[in-house]
């Protein structure tokens, strides 16, 4: 310990003080600089992950909201052969071609449709697509025999009587099915048969490689669909448990949104419970994985960015050190010169400068060299501080750009991307706090949901950019009526959610009637095309003492907008009212 200490002040006895400062400076500037670094290093990938959490868990979402979507689609085929007055003839009148026909015509609209039959209710098919199964018993399926008590939905299944009919598959996997049944009944009420649908699993695949073509390659993105028991419908390996089932237990309680799997190379995984309610509830778990080396590379290149920035401004802060080290020194080296050199020289005492006695002169002007020397030195020191503060507050604009980024997107993961009004998640999380604010004080909400009329007839005819500007006019003009209390959001497609707070029901009945009316009168110019004018539907409900959550509400406004589609489009329908609020002809 004593050799150190004294090979320590032997070497700082040998260095100038010019040399031992830039030293320090140096050292200082480096431990100051890499400390500055790791803190936003460290702030940085912990908000970098957070994003990348956020952008999984919305990946899961949005494909647990597309399949949600598309059931409720073809569920609602299903069910408007079971409803609308003109098919009812076709199921009375027992004509099997006719029958057919209806099915065939179905099936053309939607080929995803493997088999559709009609069965009568002792089990026998009547009709079916193509001829299938007919004739044949289907007494013992458990898709016949809950389609006798009500509308249901049977969960993934093997072929079973079509595997010998149907051809192989391009993967070479068996044919697997969502089955979809619906009672029907003549005008008296009385059960004459029900209509089975067996919808091809392969539309979830389809599904899941339309959103995986939009992503990232390099991202390595996969989605899988499992059953609520965990096992797996769509991934790796079929009916394979990929999770443990204390992790299934948790997402089925919601409590498990995105988590990493360490099995293998680590993964960073998000789960989104599909929606459970009926006759849709199969509760299937959507999940969507990303390695974690993929998904934080982004964040390991800005950490490395950040020890990058953080070396050149130390290796500035060196040079400046021993710049300012040199402009200190320099003048007092000179002046220990001087001084010695007159301490060791007698007859240096007769330096003459301008005037005045040898002595004094000499000394008065040792002294007021000093006092230069010592001035400059201070001069120096503010010019250090100012050089600190610059760089301090060049740090700060840094920082604050870099959280100006984060700001900025946070708002875009809010936003739908064509309207820029709010998307389903952060519309839920508004709407959520206003059913609590209900249920406590009781103010009256209430919940829109608009569908513009036709679109399809939109995009066929005017290409899909023109049916874009249409969404967003639309979606501009919902917007212009609102308060800005109010909260409006685009769900997907042509649909629109609108959020009424503090309002009753002829204040909403009103201002449904003002949107339908606003959009109707607007004629659009989109992309080359002029004249392009459309209507919406709008279905409204107000939120209820018995609403859970305003998940209940949505659904009975979605159920009135699916009255205003039947009765005719163009026209506003309350679910607390069974007439009609307006229609296009009043």
């Amino acid at each position: 310990m004593h050799g150190l200490i004294a090979t320590v002040n032997l070497w700082r006895n040998r260095l100038s003080l010019g040399t031992q400062t830039a030293m320090m400076t140096a050292l200082l500037c480096l431990v100051l600089v890499f400390a500055c670094a790791m803190a936003a290093a460290n702030i940085a990938s912990s908000q970098a992950r957070q994003r990348v959490e956020t952008g999984m868990s919305t990946l899961s979402s949005y494909m647990a909201w597309r399949l949600e979507t598309f059931m409720l689609e073809r569920y609602r085929d299903i069910q408007n052969l079971t409803t609308l007055e003109p098919f009812l003839e076709t199921w009375t009148s027992g004509d099997s071609d006719e029958i057919r026909s209806v099915l065939d015509d179905l099936q053309t609209s939607y080929p995803g449709y493997t088999w559709l039959g009609f069965v009568q209710p002792d089990g026998t098919v009547v009709a079916a697509t193509r001829g299938m199964l007919e004739g044949i018993s289907v007494a013992d399926r458990a898709w016949f025999q809950h389609g006798l008590e009500g509308p249901t939905v049977e969960d993934v299944h093997g072929a079973r009587l079509l595997a010998d009919l149907l051809e192989p598959t391009v993967t070479g996997e068996p044919h697997r099915f969502v089955d979809i049944a619906i009672p029907v009944t003549d005008a008296s009420g009385n059960l004459i048969g029900v209509i089975g649908a067996q919808l091809s699993w392969t539309f979830a695949d389809d599904v899941r490689q339309a959103m995986l073509e939009l992503m990232d390659p390099t991202l390595r993105t996969d989605i899988w669909i499992l059953r609520s028991d965990g096992r797996t419908l769509l991934g790796p390996s079929f009916d394979a448990t990929p999770f443990p089932a204390q992790t299934i237990a948790s997402i089925n309680r919601g409590l498990a949104e995105s988590f990493v799997v360490e099995t293998g190379e680590p993964t960073l995984t998000a789960a989104t419970k599909a929606g459970e309610d009926a006759p849709l509830g199969l509760g299937w778990i959507v999940v969507a994985r990303r390695p974690v080396s993929a998904a934080l590379a982004s964040v390991d290149q800005l950490t490395a960015s950040i020890f990058v920035a953080g070396l050149v401004l130390a290796g500035f802060g060196v040079v400046l050190a021993w710049y300012v080290s040199r402009r200190v020194t320099n003048p007092l080296r000179a002046l220990a010169q001087q001084v010695d050199r007159i301490g060791r020289d007698p007859s240096a005492t007769m330096i003459h400068r301008e005037r005045g006695s040898s002595d004094v002169l000499m000394l008065s002007t040792a002294v007021r060299s000093l006092l230069r020397r010592v001035g400059m030195a201070q001069d120096a020191q503010t010019t250090a501080e100012r050089a600190q503060d610059v760089l301090q507050q060049r740090m700060e604009e840094k920082t604050r750009t870099f959280g100006e980024h984060i700001n900025a997107l946070r708002e875009l993961a809010d936003t739908d991307p064509l309207t820029h009004l709010l998307n389903r998640r952060a519309f839920l999380t508004f709407a959520a706090d206003a059913m609590s604010y209900f249920h406590r004080y009781g103010r009256g909400i209430a919940i829109l949901v608009v569908d513009i009329d036709f679109f399809k007839r939109v995009n066929d005819t005017y290409g899909h950019g023109a049916g874009d500007d249409v969404i967003e006019s639309v979606g501009r003009t919902i917007a212009g009526e609102v308060r800005t209390t109010d909260k409006v959001a685009r769900f997907g497609g042509e649909e629109f959610v609108v959020l009424l707070r503090e309002t009753d029901h002829p204040g909403a009945a009103a201002l449904a009637e003002r949107i339908r009316v606003k959009v109707g009168d607007t004629i659009l110019d989109a992309r080359g095309h002029s004249g392009i004018n459309v209507t919406v539907s709008i279905g409204f409900a107000m939120a209820i003492a018995r609403d859970s959550d305003i998940s209940d509400v949505i659904e009975r406004a979605d159920r009135a907008l699916y009255s205003a589609k039947t009765a005719g489009r163009n026209r506003v329908v309350s679910d607390n009212e069974t007439e009609q609020l307006s229609t296009a002809a009043e």
